[in-house]
């Protein structure tokens, strides 16, 4: 037993200086230099009118000028020896305006080749614009990662994510992930789900699982109520306990578990607190987190003006240290979380690691004691 938690760095030798140890590959992450990770907001609108949503549904689209400007950014990390591009494509709606993506991913793939650097791209869509067409562009751009949201089966996904007109999206949403089985693309089934809606989730994996494809896979998320200036109208939030009980329900059936998602080799909780990492929306307003996009008070600086930096929203992400504060310099768990969200932190003054302490334990003993 001693030697399978040594195995896996559960349990250290006891001359090793593992809070330093911790810190130091956690600097390292945080200012690395060496991959550039872009989530490009091409637009704010969106063609769906779901009512828990945060975002800012401004009208318009990313001009040539903002566009032109990020691949100048993305161009000049490339000459200071950049090895890793991860671009995210991301809105509003990002497939309103599949033309800006086509464009600028043409230029991007011209630029990652003349410096052989690597290139991953992702996307964040509902799903609803979706044709073979598209998704054929997509798969020769390179996108590798696809996120939709299902907010549970037909019924209650049409309540909540519905188009502005009303009408509901699941049939067309479900009839689109058919168009991926001759691709290698990965989906990311999103379930936003709630106290309202839990039930559905194993009835909705069952019909994923109906595709017969492996790289569709569902997953879990709670709605949160992110930005109060927001009214939400829809959502029974679930407290993260209630999440949590919800999360060990499912992974008794085999699905994924809350804890789970943190056991990776990461130094830092999400990249928003690192260096090399910005959204950007079609404005060329560069914001640290998702949540915050859109927002222009929480903006660090414009595309298109690199000098006139706001640091004191960059410092926000960059310079709170878990290791100094004191709920999480002590706690067992910084090794794993590195003291959670930072925007949840900000934004609402909870401590939000990503897992309950009951949760993580419940996964240690089943994964490593059974």
């Amino acid at each position: 037993m001693q030697n399978t938690l040594l195995e896996n760095h559960i349990l250290v030798d006891e001359t090793f200086d593992e809070v330093n140890f911790l810190m130091y590959c956690h600097n390292i992450t945080k200012y690395s230099h060496d991959a550039l990770h872009l989530v490009l907001a091409t637009t704010m609108e969106c063609n769906f009118g779901c009512p828990y949503c945060y975002e800012n549904r401004r009208k318009g689209k990313m001009s040539l000028q903002v566009q032109e400007a990020i691949i100048n950014f993305i161009h000049k990390n490339l000459e200071k020896g950049i090895k890793l591009l991860d671009i995210t494509w991301y809105g509003g709606e990002p497939l309103l305006y599949p033309e800006i993506i086509k464009n600028m991913s043409e230029k991007i793939h011209t630029l990652v080749d003349k410096y052989s650097c690597e290139l991953n791209m992702y996307m964040v869509t509902n799903g609803y614009l979706l044709t073979p067409e598209l998704v054929e562009m997509l798969d020769l751009i390179g996108v590798v990662k696809i996120q939709i949201t299902l907010d549970g089966l037909k019924k209650l996904h049409d309540a909540r994510r519905h188009l502005i007109s009303g009408k509901g999206t699941f049939d067309k949403i479900y009839e689109n992930l058919k168009l991926f089985e001759e691709y290698s693309i990965r989906v990311d089934v999103r379930m936003n789900v709630d106290n309202e809606n839990y039930k559905d989730y194993i009835g909705l994996q069952k019909k994923i699982n109906e595709l017969n494809n492996l790289n569709v896979i569902l997953y879990p998320s709670p709605v949160e109520d992110i930005n109060k200036d927001i009214e939400n109208n829809v959502s029974d939030f679930m407290t993260f306990d209630e999440f949590e009980k919800f999360a060990g329900e499912i992974g008794k059936e085999g699905m994924t578990s809350a804890a789970t998602t943190v056991l990776d080799d990461r130094y830092c909780y999400c990249q928003a607190e690192t260096e090399n990492n910005y959204v950007i929306d079609e404005l060329g307003n560069c914001y640290k987190c998702w949540d915050q996009v859109g927002r222009t008070e929480n903006s660090c600086f414009n595309i298109m003006r690199l000098n006139d930096k706001n640091y004191s929203n960059i410092v926000k992400f960059m310079c709170w240290n878990p290791f100094t504060d004191s709920i999480c310099k002590d706690c067992v768990f910084l090794p794993v979380c590195f003291g959670g969200c930072k925007f949840h932190r900000m934004n609402a003054g909870k401590y939000d690691c990503g897992f309950t302490e009951e949760s993580m334990k419940s996964y240690l003993e089943e994964t490593f004691f059974d």
